[in-house]
């Protein structure tokens, strides 16, 4: 079965990487507040380091494995 991508136009390509910058301001928002949430949860200023490469560790051993 053939299926053939759509041609998008200008303006198409244009609303959609809007949506996309939209949506990396958000992610942007949450980084930058992520220690604190973590310290509202009640982890330690010495565990925050820790919490923040937890998940791409997890990431770095359970995506060969699925994969």
């Amino acid at each position: 079965m053939n299926m053939e991508k759509p041609r998008l136009n200008f303006w198409q390509i244009w609303n959609m990487s809007f949506g996309f910058l939209g949506i990396q301001f958000g992610f942007a928002l949450q980084n930058a507040n992520v220690s604190r949430i973590f310290e509202t949860l009640g982890a330690s200023i010495d565990d925050i380091p820790i919490l923040w490469i937890a998940a791409p560790t997890t990431g770095l051993i359970v995506q060969p494995i699925i994969g």
